[in-house]
């Protein structure tokens, strides 16, 4: 005679695993604190979540805001775009916003990809200073994908 055991344990893990949609809550703040976080580092860091460097100040830019007294550091006039990031987070997803605006004028997209025709004379070319740890195909950053995968993976095994 054939004896099986343990299948307590595989009923209550496959009963987990079918549960988990609805407690995912602590997974979606913490794959969110990831995200946040390689957004603050690239502030911090002055280069991209992939590791590229972001385009110096031009000299202008940098005299003008050393004379009003402002951050010499790159993306940093008011803190506002830099320091202003928000996590909130449910069972289903984590969103990471941030509401800096200059007259209305949401400008985080014009220095995380880069403008042209900006300013007031519309003369000014905005040079990409990317953030975001997603590039324009939507392929993350390889660093965070790991800390995401690895983040999953101990989540699941917690089950």
């Amino acid at each position: 005679m054939i004896e099986v055991k343990g299948l307590e344990k595989l009923q209550t893990k496959l009963r987990n695993i079918r549960e988990l949609e609805h407690r995912t809550a602590p997974l979606m703040d913490q794959l969110g604190e990831i995200l946040k976080n390689s957004i603050e580092d690239s502030f911090e860091n002055e280069k991209s979540p992939f590791g590229e460097r972001w385009k110096p100040l031009a000299k202008s830019t940098l005299q003008n805001k050393l004379k009003k007294g402002k951050s010499e550091r790159i993306l940093r006039r008011e803190g506002d775009l830099a320091d202003n990031w928000v996590l909130k987070s449910d069972d289903d997803k984590a969103v990471i916003s941030n509401n800096a605006n200059n007259k209305g004028f949401a400008y985080g997209l014009a220095h995380q990809f880069g403008a042209n025709g900006a300013g007031r004379g519309k003369r000014t070319k905005i040079p990409a200073r990317a953030f975001l740890p997603v590039d324009k195909s939507g392929k993350l950053a390889k660093d965070v994908k790991r800390e995401i995968k690895a983040e999953v993976i101990s989540f699941i095994k917690s089950i």
